[in-house]
């Protein structure tokens, strides 16, 4: 269902219609995804936001959202977010018939039956109103489970002992992205890199050429565990039409990449 359900929630970052959206508030394109996905919480401070992504170097992140903070205020990136995404959907599955608001109808239960403690980004977000149309509705059902997703992650990570540049490494060797290219886009430095890499050597979670090893695997293969565990009472909520949503998913997340609204790249989509 992550898989499914990736291209669909992030529409909003990664289709043309967005960077549309945010250049018209005078922000690029990451400054509108940080200024925006913060929102859900109100106007926080940046550690509060730092702790929230987990995944972003702490400067460059707070400073993002400061200065995107100074240029646009939080309910009119909250609606260009929301426009965005409507348009993009629209634009990559045309119009929407039944099975879009059948779709919903079985997230929905799943969305309410998630546990909010620990996840101050899914709250946030499931105490916004939801969208009158179905491709918006949509798009909100599956950024709500994947905001949920990720605050779990980061529960498992903070459980395991793993920070979040750490996690990104680890990340690229799990899923065999080359270089460190993944990590520097989080903003993090290359001497802050260096260090990551060398204390991950030093507990053997990577090996002297950067590969992760058996012990690496297995703490990360925990850390989904524990992710999934997190997410049970979604599965079991949303019942028997689990097949049903990802299959219809699946497919409506091929069209949007292929519409070019998410990246056509197969280590972003593992990534996240």
């Amino acid at each position: 269902m992550r898989d499914a359900l990736e291209p669909i929630a992030m529409a909003h970052v990664h289709a043309d219609e967005a960077r549309r959206e945010y250049e018209a508030l005078g922000l690029e394109r990451f400054a509108g995804y940080v200024l925006g996905r913060a929102g859900t919480l109100g106007t926080p401070p940046p550690p509060v936001v730092v702790a929230a992504f987990g995944a972003f170097a702490p400067g460059m992140l707070g400073e993002v959202h400061e200065t995107a903070r100074a240029t646009a205020s939080v309910p009119d990136v909250l609606a260009a977010r929301e426009r965005a995404a409507t348009r993009a959907l629209h634009r990559a599955l045309g119009d929407p018939g039944p099975e879009v608001d059948e779709t919903v109808a079985a997230l929905r239960p799943g969305v309410e039956a998630a546990e909010l403690l620990g996840k101050p980004l899914f709250a946030g977000l499931r105490a916004l109103d939801w969208p009158d149309d179905p491709w918006a509705r949509l798009w909100h059902a599956a950024n709500l489970l994947r905001e949920l997703r990720g605050d779990a992650h980061v529960d498992a990570l903070v459980a395991a002992a793993i920070g979040p540049l750490a996690s990104n490494l680890l990340t690229e060797a799990h899923v065999g992205l080359a270089g460190r290219d993944y990590t520097r886009t989080r903003g993090w430095s290359e001497a802050e890199i260096d260090a990551a890499v060398a204390d991950l050597a030093d507990r053997g979670l990577l090996a002297a050429d950067g590969a992760v090893t058996d012990r690496g695997r297995a703490l990360r293969d925990d850390v989904e565990k524990a992710t999934e565990a997190a997410l049970d009472d979604v599965v079991v909520a949303v019942d028997e039409a689990l097949d049903t949503v990802v299959e219809r998913c699946t497919s409506w997340s091929a069209a949007i990449v292929a519409a070019g609204a998410f990246p056509d790249d197969a280590f972003k989509r593992a990534a996240g």
